[in-house]
């Protein structure tokens, strides 16, 4: 039987997104996992919480019964997936994807908002999610388009933003190579 299995698992994530033309990133060049750099270079902070989710579309549809009258067959197909992260801290692109700048912020230098009217930001995503005990259970790259999830309240209290990660499976036709999920051997 497989270890992931049965087991009671309580995860922490760290995420890391480097984004499109970065250390060569592309959808057709992720980069290595050593050195390490480019990835932790790449961090989204403290991850509060992470949820998976996808998007589909539902087919069902009335089959006829040998006996008389009909029966519903549940059809569904996965369209989409995605995971949405929740961040103790700002980020560059929290701040970037908000405000609609086309460019890498460069502090001291005013940009224009509003200009990026699709706003969203490609790249890799990687996440791990680590058990206590300090072992990953998994580890997944994905190519992907990054966008804020709701909106950003500032008031009294500190500010959590959300980060949709969409996973982009195939790019000009061409299937997404790097695009990965692993379990890592446990100790």
């Amino acid at each position: 039987m497989a270890k992931p299995t049965l087991q009671e698992i309580f995860v922490g994530g760290f995420a890391y997104f480097i984004e499109n033309g970065v250390s060569g990133a592309s959808a057709t060049s992720k980069p290595a996992s050593e050195p390490l750099t480019p990835w932790t270079d790449g961090t989204l902070g403290t991850v509060l919480d992470f949820k998976y989710g996808n998007q589909k579309i539902d087919s069902n549809y009335l089959k006829p019964l040998p006996q008389g009258g009909r029966e519903l067959v549940n059809r569904s197909f996965v369209t989409q997936d995605f995971v949405t992260i929740k961040t103790r801290e700002m980020s560059e692109i929290v701040h970037r994807l908000q405000m609609g700048v086309k460019n890498v912020i460069a502090e001291g230098t005013p940009q224009t908002p509003g200009l990026e009217q699709d706003r969203k930001i490609e790249g890799w995503l990687r996440l791990q999610g680590r058990v206590l005990g300090g072992f990953d259970r998994f580890l997944h790259d994905w190519w992907c388009e990054v966008r804020l999830e709701g909106e950003n309240v500032f008031d009294e209290k500190v500010v959590t933003p959300s980060l949709r990660f969409t996973m982009i499976k195939a790019v000009a036709g061409v299937a997404v190579a790097g695009n990965s999920v692993n379990w890592p051997v446990q100790a």
